[in-house]
């Protein structure tokens, strides 16, 4: 499965431990964790297999700060969907 970002859209991080987000496909400006920012901001790049995606957040996150991270992911990448901020194919 491959994720990937409808637009570039903006991310705006205040370093307060949530990030903004403006979809330009949407119009909506969202709130986010900066867990699901930082996802937004990978997939942004380039779109990424579930594998791909946890290797790169593997690589970045602390494990301390996410004790299981596949279903962490798991769990952002599905509620960034309900939000029309992702699509999967």
């Amino acid at each position: 499965m491959t994720w990937r970002t409808h637009s570039k859209g903006q991310l705006y991080d205040a370093n307060e431990s949530t990030v903004v987000y403006f979809d330009a496909y949407s119009g909506d400006t969202h709130l986010l964790t900066d867990f699901a920012g930082f996802v937004v901001q990978q997939l942004s790049r380039q779109p990424l297999t579930t594998g791909e995606l946890m290797r790169a957040v593997a690589d970045s996150v602390d494990s301390d700060d996410i004790l299981d991270l596949e279903e962490a992911l798991t769990g952002v990448l599905g509620e960034l969907v309900l939000l029309d901020i992702l699509t999967r194919d």
